[in-house]
């Protein structure tokens, strides 16, 4: 057997053996940590006295057979050879002592030493000493019963004289009762004690060799080895092998010398727990359980054990190398722990540490991780920490976590008040993940509401969760039965703090427009249900302060005309408000805020602000309304691809069945984007998503109807269209929430009667919107323009059709400037201005492409006498390695006479960036103006140069930035 480190203790040994066979028996204590190499080093003794021609009985010592009289001596004597009279006697005498202590162990008295028997019992072991020399191995002497131990004694005392060598190995952390045999062999003048030490970094590195894998990068291995195992044999052979093992399956990083435990450690840490004694056990397994933060004062009262006992532990368990300073080297090392821990006991040390915990005042997120592992602690103080540490886990956006404490406390409950607010707390957690597992729990918690038995902050997040699943109606009894609960109790609200229903209340005249709620103000205003106490300057402060009042206000601002105030007003809210369940509905609004005042840029920033926001915190519904909301922001921009998948998105964080009525939006913008994309057969399948008749009702459902008579029209079915948008009109004149930036159905429906050839209808519905726009510039007066242009003979069209494609250059709607120019370009070659038709044409294909919208027929330029040029063809033109791709097409079409607005317009860049190409042009050219580039790029060959430039027309205007 190979021994690693070990060759300073078989020395001392080796000599000792040489005084023994010369007639100077002695005694030799080899002492150790668990698993220390202790076994190992006694078997390779043994072979060693065995090539000397020396008698070597060997015995191991065990727990079980601590009360086994004569059980060690029993083990030695079988291997001593004895035969005839010698071996009757033996057997004799053991028989007697055991008999002996049965009998008195069975009359209940303490079993005495036969020390009648002893003497004649070693006698035969001395007579065999004179025929050879004799070596008595024991391993694990602290389990040796006490007959043995007192044979021992005896052999001991006669060893001056005597071929008798005594080697016994001992777990010095064990806590046995033989302390009277080390007190009785340590004094005796033949006897030695040496003590085992861990490996240190040359042994470790000896033991690497061992096993044939010195070709390793030892030297990054080494360090690792010795910490993980800590010098123990036993675990840093473990660690080999499994790393070996990891070697030979090809486990990245295995190469690089950091070795991964593995089913090898794993055993190792098992085999020396179970060798060492109950108390240490224990220690280790309540310290893998308890964790890193309990204090040796509650580890004391998880163990009800004495600190003297915990603090050896302790130590056994830092000497056997699963320790370092009291606590494990490695995660694996208390996972193994914790594997080695049948699953009831690890249940009742589990229960044990949060009875602990929580009676030494720990936080309920320390203690309910225990009450977590226990399953079930039926006792009233683990039900309120489980409630309190998942309000803790749903603040830190640990819905998981808050999940479980709610359902083990549900679990748990047996108080019909209690029970019902886990409940409410458990909706409000997985109304984050998972809204469609909620409603299961609303005709509960609507029943207790209306019964006055559900508290006002578990009321309003109900009103929301009514009004998400289409029941507007019952939440609006709900909150009024909550303020009839309120009034009953005055004192329940301090003096000018608001009731926490004001903002459900004021949010629903918003949320269902079409809803008649004669109690309610209009967005912005003030609930008729107030008091006095309401009214006070402190209340309406409040009020005024709350994400959902001001989300209110902002929609009455929208409503009356958006401006620079409704932008302001958004952006405060978005700036002062931290996004959580119950604020995320109100930043929603201030992002649509946005977007129906035309800030494209500023909404999309807002919003990715918040999808990170809520992809970081892992909120799947808010990353979902987010998503959508962002979609109908690209889907105005002209990002249509963007778009759908961010409408996709949506749908996948939250299935459809979750979404309640707010589904209608992301199935919208999915429907209007593959419309516009000329993808109908995509577009009609989300006409198969079902939508709730109740989401008609809101915002959401407008947009739905819209984006259903866009496909509609675009299908070939004009009437159907024309219904959806006149439905959009009914409903939103009805509702007095008639807002064109949300939904333009007059030219909506106008395009519709153009489709149909009713021009006058549609002239009248495009002048009422222009009307409505009341000279404002936004995108709603210009798409009013293209339509009332669609209306009118092609000599009025085109000072419309300018105005309005700059109005969506500014503010970015693409899709609408496509249109726009589009028909600009028709208009213009039914004047028979083909050069600017032709140009505006290429615009148009251009930005249809970009925005991944089928190329309008105008772009085809039929007609032409020439192929359609591409914007920056550079002909036969030589390029100069010097320049780049970008400022050779401008450096080209400046050569051809081109201005700079008209480059810009022609490469769909700002001025700004034609100047800044033409300047480092100048510059890598060493030329001064364009007469000069002419001679550095070359004569223009290509059949597209003998094309006029752009005139200073309505197609200056179309550059976009």
């Amino acid at each position: 057997m190979n021994l690693v480190e070990r060759g300073e203790e078989l020395s001392v040994m080796e000599h000792m053996l040489d005084s023994t066979e010369s007639g100077h028996g002695g005694v030799l204590l080899v002492s150790g940590a668990v698993a220390s190499g202790k076994t190992a080093l006694l078997r390779a003794f043994g072979s060693h006295v065995t090539s000397r021609g020396a008698l070597y009985l060997q015995a191991t010592a065990s727990g079980a057979e601590t009360d086994l009289p004569l059980g060690v001596m029993g083990q030695l004597l079988l291997g001593a050879g004895l035969h005839g009279a010698d071996a009757r006697r033996a057997a004799r005498l053991v028989d007697l002592v055991a008999g002996s202590a049965r009998s008195r162990r069975d009359a209940g008295e303490r079993p005495a030493v036969a020390m009648d028997e002893i003497p004649e019992l070693c006698g035969l072991l001395l007579e065999k000493a004179r025929e050879m020399p004799l070596v008595l191995s024991i391993d694990d002497v602290q389990h040796a019963d006490e007959d043995s131990l007192e044979c021992l004694l005896y052999l001991s005392r006669r060893l001056a004289v005597s071929r008798i060598l005594v080697v016994l190995g001992e777990n010095s952390d064990f806590l046995a009762g033989n302390t009277r045999l080390r007190v009785g062999l340590l004094r005796l003048p033949g006897c030695r004690n040496i003590r085992l030490s861990p490996l240190r970094r040359s042994g470790v590195a000896e033991m690497i060799s061992v096993f044939g894998a010195s070709g390793w990068g030892t030297r990054k291995l080494v360090p690792e080895l010795l910490h993980k195992g800590g010098g123990s044999p036993l675990l840093t052979r473990a660690l080999i092998e499994d790393h070996l093992a990891a070697g030979v399956g090809g486990v990245a990083g295995v190469r690089s010398g950091e070795p991964v435990p593995g089913e090898s450690f794993v055993r190792a840490v098992a085999t020396c727990l179970y060798r060492s004694d109950l108390a240490t056990r224990r220690t280790a397994w309540a310290l893998a359980v308890a964790g890193p933060d309990m204090s040796l004062a509650e580890l004391v009262e998880v163990l009800g054990a004495s600190r003297e006992s915990l603090l050896r532990s302790l130590r056994a368990l830092n000497g056997a190398g699963l320790l370092d300073a009291g606590w494990f080297r490695h995660d694996a090392g208390r996972a193994a722990v914790l594997r080695s821990l049948e699953p009831a006991d690890r249940v009742r040390v589990e229960a044990r540490c949060a009875r602990v915990l929580h009676e030494h005042g720990a936080a309920a997120s320390a203690v309910v991780r225990h009450l977590i592992a226990a399953g079930t602690v039926d006792a009233p103080w683990a039900r309120r920490t489980l409630i309190e540490a998942a309000e803790r886990a749903l603040a830190d956006d640990e819905v998981d976590l808050a999940l479980t404490c709610l359902r083990i406390a549900r679990d748990t409950s047996t108080d019909a008040h209690q029970s019902l607010e886990i409940r409410a707390a458990l909706t409000r957690a997985l109304w984050r993940v998972n809204p469609a597992g909620v409603a299961q729990h609303l005709p509960e918690l609507t029943a207790a509401a209306l019964d006055g038995r559900l508290g006002t902050r578990h009321a309003d997040a109900l009103v929301g969760h009514l009004l998400w699943f289409g029941r507007p109606e019952r939440a609006l009894d709900v909150l009024r039965a909550v303020e009839r609960q309120s009034a009953a109790q005055p004192g329940r609200t301090g003096t000018g703090t608001p009731h926490r229903h004001d903002c459900p209340r004021l949010w629903l005249t918003y949320a269902y427009p079409g809803l008649s709620v004669p109690d309610c103000a209009a967005p912005g205003g003030t609930p008729e249900h107030t008091t006095a106490q309401d009214t006070t300057p402190q209340h309406a402060a409040a009020l005024a302060r709350s994400p959902h009042q001001r989300a209110a206000s902002l929609v009455k601002s929208l409503l009356e005309g958006p401006g620079k105030d409704v932008v302001v007003r958004a952006e405060q809210i978005l700036q002062s408000t931290r996004l959580d369940d119950d604020t995320v509905t109100a930043l929603l609004v201030a992002v649509d805020s946005l977007l129906l005042a035309d800030r494209l840029e500023a909404a999309a920033f807002w919003c990715e602000t918040l999808i990170n926001e809520a992809a970081e915190r892992r909120a799947p519904l808010w990353q979902a309304l987010l998503a959508a909301a962002r979609a109908r922001i690209e889907l105005r921009v002209g990002a249509l691809t963007t778009a759908r998948k961010l409408a996709r998105s949506a749908l996948a964080l939250v299935p459809a069945d979750g979404w309640g009525v707010a589904v209608a939006a992301p199935v919208a913008t999915a429907l209007f984007t593959g419309t516009l994309m000329g993808r109908l057969d995509e577009a009609a399948a989300q006409l198969a998503v079902p939508v709730p008749d109740a989401a008609f009702q809101t915002t959401d459902g407008l947009l739905y109807l819209r984006a259903r008579g866009h496909y509609y029209l675009a299908a070939g079915r004009p009437y159907a269209a024309l219904d959806d948008f006149l439905t959009c009109g009914d409903l939103m004149r009805r509702r007095r929430f008639d807002l064109p930036a949300l939904v333009p159905w007059r030219t909506d429906a106008a395009e519709a009667h153009l489709s149909l050839g009713d021009r006058e209808r549609a002239r009248a519905l495009a002048e009422e919107q222009l009307a409505l726009t009341g000279g404002r510039g936004g995108w709603v007066r210009a798409v009013s323009l293209r339509v009332l242009a669609g209306t009118l003979k092609a000599a009025h069209r085109p000072p419309l059709l300018g105005e309005a494609v700059e109005i969506l250059r500014d503010r970015g709607h693409r899709v609408e400037l496509v249109r726009a120019i589009d028909e600009l370009a028709r208009t213009q070659r039914e004047l028979g201005k083909v050069g600017q038709a032709r140009a505006l044409a290429r615009k148009a294909q251009q930005l249809a492409g970009e925005c991944g919208m089928p190329v309008p027929p105008s772009a085809a330029d039929t007609g032409s006498p020439h192929p359609a040029e591409q914007p920056w063809s550079a002909g036969n033109r030589r390029h100069p390695d010097e320049l780049s791709n970008a400022e050779f097409r401008v450096a080209t079409l400046a050569v051809r006479g081109h201005t700079n607005r008209q480059i810009a317009d022609k490469l769909c860049i700002t001025i700004s960036t034609v100047e800044q190409h033409l300047t480092r042009a100048y510059r890598k050219l060493a030329v001064q103006r364009r007469a000069d580039l002419a001679a550095k790029i070359g004569p223009a060959t290509g059949p597209g140069d003998d094309e006029e430039p752009a005139t200073h027309d309505a197609c200056d205007r179309l550059h976009v930035g």
